[in-house]
């Protein structure tokens, strides 16, 4: 069973500059944020409080939304689609792709674009919805996308 901690002001303040260093926004919701030892970041409703977590023998609480490792911070899928849609106007780091590159990145394909030189996280862009994050690293956009949101018919 994975234990979870839930995170209090200090922690929050802390993973909140990451993400508006990095992505320029951070969830405007009511949430619970929740992080397991591994880094794995959940939001869930405040209602959670009401609740006495160590007596339930629960896998997962809430939705998984960001992996935080060190100094960096790399959203889920779901994670970019909930801060899209609550922070849309705020959020940078974003970079459009056409459809033969949208078609590639959810076949697992890492794309060559050249984005500078700096290593950073970026929101992946297609028609005007965000649709992933991924890692530019040295003229690469690393794909990061999960086996389980691939496919063929996707665009």
């Amino acid at each position: 069973m994975q234990t979870l901690d839930i995170l209090n002001t200090r922690d929050i303040k802390k993973i909140r500059q990451l993400f508006e260093e990095t992505y320029g926004a951070f969830f405007t919701g009511d949430y619970v944020y929740l992080q397991s030892k591994d880094g794995r970041l959940s939001l869930i409703n405040k209602d959670i409080g009401k609740i006495d977590l160590q007596k339930l023998r629960v896998d997962k609480f809430g939705l998984y939304v960001a992996e935080i490792k060190g100094n960096s911070v790399r959203l889920s899928k779901e994670g970019t689609q909930l801060l899209a849609k609550e922070a849309r106007d705020k959020l940078k780091n974003i970079i459009t792709l056409d459809s033969r590159e949208i078609k590639a990145y959810f076949h697992g394909i890492d794309l060559r674009k050249d984005l500078g030189p700096e290593a950073k996280f970026v929101l992946i862009e297609y028609k005007g919805d965000i649709v992933g994050c991924s890692k530019y690293k040295e003229g690469i956009i690393l794909n990061y996308l999960p086996k389980i949101h691939r496919g063929e018919v996707i665009v």
